[in-house]
């Protein structure tokens, strides 16, 4: 079969992987055929076959992209088809630099030739998940989502430890296709790795417990608290209609009064669920306190935030919130989200790309916050990511470290219509759960709304487009994981083992090289 043939194999099995159609044992053997394609090839064309290889996932995949500007920015197809290519062909330059990486390794010796490329895949996705802003869509452990034997690990290596034994698989499986001599220690190596990851949280528990003893965290579970997430299910292209405001208020008071039949402690909205400037239009506001008056509960409200810039001519600075409501009618506290969405919520570069508009219009450029707040009510304490931000790991595990007890991510989806990204999301915020140990509580203003425990499995999930509340009793948790104490520490170890395998290398190379004359010059004078 032609190295093109194959490479393209391995683009369209990857689409396969993840949600959807979700089938995600497929990951294990979806690099195969690209692994098979580049052997023998030179840097430069497994390079190509690589990019190939991207191109076909990642056009399909993200695909839908062109929903949301199409839809919602009034950007032409054509243009949108054009963004997706230049956001497909970036995501590719990673699944080209890998083949290449392989490609250069080809020659390295067992078992480097096992572990670096794998440590190198683990390199690129750290790499993407903060090059220019960052973009960790799906990566590669985003797949085992759902697999109750290896989710465990990411508690100890983040989302990266679980892309490390699916791409290291892929590598084994192609060794042995080939026939290398080392089959049975491959196999051995392999089988010991995948069995250390899969055991190191119970190896490193222990030492965990011993260093809460030691801290000033303290150990197991608080106090259980029943939580409920209204779906308003309301229509983007009308949501920022003036016209729609009271029928939007209207529509979460009767979702929200409906929760209230099994006392939750918390009502969650979605990410600008209100869509207004919260604390600046009275009568709105006095609708939304009566809410949280009437239901009892504390109530998380989504809102876009306004405040006057330090500087005279810097105009208003924007924010995208959310609002902490008491029963008592008082605003809390606020979260003010962080990690801006690129061209979404503000246009990067905008001296240059003056001519490009953000979709979500209506309202200038946002700006990020700066503080990783952690809201407070009598059940437990807990972080509010907004939209996005529950894709970056680190982010949510500092809420944790700060002291969150329980994770609650708001989102608005409708942006992505009826696509696979609502349940990409969703695969993605559950590792975020795993990771930290904890409770995860999702509301999406169209789906997919869910409630996560800390093992990673979906307790509930709602439909998409459709109105919805869900009220569940979750767990206060206060233990720190592995990850949460040390982060991507696990990811850092790639980088450094693959540069060191890439400088002995190259020194190695050096020195073959230098032989080459001086045994040539021997041969001469004898």
């Amino acid at each position: 079969m032609k190295p093109i043939v194959l490479a393209a194999l391995s683009g369209g099995l990857l689409i396969f992987a993840f949600p959807t159609p979700d089938i995600g044992w497929l990951a294990f053997v979806a690099l195969v055929p690209l692994l098979w394609a580049i052997h023998g090839q030179t840097r430069v064309r497994a390079f190509y076959l690589g990019m190939l290889a991207g191109l076909l996932f990642y056009l399909v995949s993200v695909f839908w992209v062109t929903n949301s500007m199409t839809a919602y920015g009034g950007v032409p197809f054509a243009v949108s088809a054009l963004a997706l290519l230049i956001l497909a062909a970036y995501l590719s330059l990673y699944l080209g630099v890998f083949a290449m990486g392989v490609s250069w390794m080809a020659n390295v010796p067992w078992p480097l030739n096992l572990l670096a490329p794998s440590a190198l895949w683990i390199g690129l996705e750290y790499l993407r998940t903060y090059a220019l802003t960052g973009f960790p869509w799906i990566l590669l452990g985003y797949t085992q989502y759902r697999n109750g034997v290896l989710l465990p690990i990411a508690s100890v290596a983040g989302v990266y430890g679980l892309s490390f034994i699916v791409i290291l698989t892929n590598i084994v499986l192609t060794q042995l296709a080939r026939g290398a001599p080392d089959r049975l220690r491959t196999v051995v190596l392999a089988g010991a790795v995948v069995l250390v990851l899969v055991w190191s949280p119970r190896l490193l528990s222990p030492v965990l417990t011993t260093l809460s003893a030691e801290s000033s965290v303290p150990d197991g579970s608080g106090q259980l608290l029943r939580v409920a997430l209204v779906q308003g299910n309301i229509d983007q292209a009308l949501k920022w209609d003036p016209a729609m405001q009271a029928a939007t208020i209207e529509q979460y008071r009767r979702l929200s009064r409906e929760a209230t039949k099994d006392g939750p402690a918390l009502i969650v909205w979605p990410e600008t669920a209100v869509p207004f400037f919260l604390r600046y239009e009275p009568e709105l506001r006095g609708r939304v306190l009566d809410i949280a008056a009437e239901t009892g509960s504390y109530l998380l409200v989504g809102s876009p935030d306004a405040e006057p810039a330090a500087a005279a001519d810097s105009g208003t600075r924007y924010r995208n919130s959310a609002f902490l409501i008491s029963p008592q009618r008082e605003l809390l506290s606020r979260y003010d989200k962080i990690h801006m969405v690129p061209f979404g919520e503000y246009v990067p570069l905008k001296s240059i790309l003056f001519f490009v508009n953000k979709l979500a219009y209506g309202i200038g450029d946002f700006e990020g916050g700066q503080d990783y707040t952690v809201l407070d009510i009598p059940g437990g304490r807990f972080s509010a990511t907004i939209c996005y931000e529950v894709i970056f790991p680190d982010q949510v595990r500092r809420y944790v470290k700060d002291g969150a007890e329980f994770l609650v991510n708001i989102t608005n989806d409708a942006w992505f219509g009826r696509s696979a990204a609502p349940a990409q999301h969703l695969a993605m915020a559950v590792l975020r759960a795993v990771e930290n140990r904890r409770y995860l509580v999702r509301a999406a203003n169209t789906g997919i709304s869910a409630i996560v425990d800390p093992n990673g499995r979906i307790v509930r999930a709602s439909n998409i487009f459709v109105p919805a509340v869900m009220t569940e009793q979750i767990r206060a948790e206060r233990t720190h994981t592995f990850y949460t104490r040390y982060g991507d520490l696990f990811a850092w170890t790639c980088i450094i083992f693959t540069v060191a395998v890439f400088i002995a290398t190259r020194a190695r190379s050096a020195v073959s090289m230098a032989s080459v004359p001086a045994a040539t010059s021997q041969r001469r004078i004898r």
